[in-house]
């Protein structure tokens, strides 16, 4: 991962984590994507732009197919399978510039490994699991406890 994705992982899609989650646990990858498309700052966003792709079409087109109605097991298959053609794609060898139709396809398929591998992790992830469910006592824990600690403070 390049630093620019690292930058819009960390200062678009980091915020997320709970923005976009339904009660069942599932992540919401159609408002993922009208996110990204609205605050990402990259040069694959910035070409689907260009190119006139909006959120709605790519996420019809692009997200949808390997996320609407698919078991876990059957995202984890397509997200593995978009990882190594985006492999390849990288190891392509360009004679100058690439035809607009190669940048389309480049440009699709590594925001398509990005929003759907954030997803994927976003609701089956351990840690997501663990920060949302049995270490939460912790924190709500501790609230109590310094609120207690603030009212025998002000009781002196």
């Amino acid at each position: 991962m390049d630093a620019e994705t690292r930058d819009f992982v960390h200062d678009v899609l980091d915020e997320t984590t709970e923005m976009f989650r339904t009660p069942s646990g599932d992540f919401q990858l159609a408002a993922l994507c009208e996110h990204a498309f609205a605050e990402g700052e990259t040069r694959d966003l910035e070409w689907l732009r260009n190119r006139g792709v909006d959120a709605p079409a790519f996420y019809a087109k692009e997200l949808a197919p390997s996320w609407e109605g698919l078991s876990r097991e059957e995202r984890a298959e397509r997200i593995d399978r978009f990882i190594e053609f985006s492999h390849e794609l990288g190891r392509t060898k360009g004679d100058g510039h690439p035809p607009d139709s190669f940048l389309d396809m480049l440009a699709a398929v590594h925001l398509k490994v990005v929003l759907l591998s954030w997803a994927f992790d976003r609701t089956y992830g351990y840690v997501d699991r663990l920060m949302n469910g049995p270490l939460q006592y912790r924190i709500n824990k501790r609230r109590r406890s310094e609120r207690g600690i603030r009212r025998t403070a002000r009781a002196r």
